[in-house]
């Protein structure tokens, strides 16, 4: 981290980091409301997030919560005004596999990936022009050549999350989540893949979900989700 900001002192615009995060970087192994919304219907079996308190989850909530306290404790992150932060400061939690996944039509989605290879790397050859579309209106005045070259899952997942930072803090993202609990950042509304009927197949899923979840009262937080700034309505926008 260091030898990457090299000896440019200035504050980092935001942080996201590929882990589960609660709000205030509270450590708490219980499942939330983000696992519950996105680990049902089709996202099931389209690279859904692992739950915090069970298997290899507790592991990466805690380090994920230290890497965002290193960085803190480090580095001056700018505050944020986005209600799906972290932190006071513009700190988010990223999920590449879904970033990508929800950027891919319905119809190219993959098969789930064999085993040693991983969603992300599945998915990006189909949505880097997608991912390219979005750095663009994020970075309006910088010149790139494009994504597509980027090879291995490391890198591949770190310019995920990179991208996720940028969308968090210009508000150019849509978050699930709770407040109590916290949410996870995935790209804007308007670039989301459709379905077979042309409306977006995340949309449609993420409608009936809440829709079921209401009713059997599921979810033990409200469940929120954010366009940018404005709480989204899955029925109308």
């Amino acid at each position: 981290m260091r030898a990457v900001r090299g000896s440019d002192e200035s504050p980092f615009v935001s942080l996201a980091v590929d882990g589960p995060l609660r709000p205030n970087l509270e450590l708490l192994y219980k499942y939330r409301t983000a696992e519950c919304l996105l680990s049902r219907g089709s996202f099931q079996k389209r690279g859904k997030p692992g739950p915090t308190n069970g298997g290899s989850g507790p592991e990466l909530h805690k380090h994920a919560t230290r890497l965002a306290q290193m960085v803190l404790r480090e580095c001056e992150v700018e505050a944020t005004k986005m209600p799906f932060s972290a932190s006071n400061c513009g700190v988010y939690e990223a999920f590449p596999n879904l970033f990508l996944g929800i950027l891919c039509e319905e119809q190219d989605y993959p098969m789930r990936p064999s085993r040693g290879r991983y969603w992300t790397d599945c998915l990006f050859p189909l949505v880097a022009s997608r991912l390219d579309k979005l750095i663009r209106a994020l970075l309006p005045q910088r010149n790139f050549e494009g994504v597509a070259k980027t090879n291995g899952h490391e890198p591949i997942a770190a310019l995920v999350c990179a991208v996720t930072a940028l969308a968090a803090s210009d508000g150019q993202c849509v978050a699930v989540g709770s407040p109590a609990d916290g949410y996870i950042v995935l790209p804007p509304i308007q670039l989301w893949g459709a379905s077979a009927k042309d409306d977006s197949w995340a949309k449609r899923e993420l409608r009936e979900i809440v829709r079921r979840l209401s009713q059997k009262r599921v979810v033990v937080y409200s469940p929120k989700i954010y366009c940018g700034e404005n709480l989204l309505d899955l029925n109308r926008d």
